[in-house]
């Protein structure tokens, strides 16, 4: 997956958790359940390798959907996501 693509479902997951006081595991099995619901572009496979791919990523990744979350909790819970999507399998 290009950077661009596993940025974009990085934004649209950054957009929904942006008003999230803390990303706890509320959240991760809310947005978990978002993508399998396909309230997120695409499918659960497509979401699971751009979380992946943004986790492998050594840049920011907190620079085009800027939320009040540090790049550390953003990557704890992209992490606790990435688990959460691979049990759904």
């Amino acid at each position: 997956m290009t950077t661009g693509a596993w940025k974009g479902h990085i934004n649209g997951i950054l957009y929904g958790i942006q008003f999230d006081p803390v990303l706890d595991d509320t959240v991760v099995a809310r947005v978990a359940d978002g993508v399998v619901g396909g309230m997120y572009p695409g499918d659960r496979e497509v979401t699971l390798d751009a979380v992946n791919e943004a986790l492998r990523s050594p840049g920011a990744l907190n620079d085009v959907m800027e939320t009040p979350h540090s790049e550390e909790s953003i990557r704890d819970f992209l992490g606790k996501l990435s688990a959460a999507l691979a049990a759904r399998a």
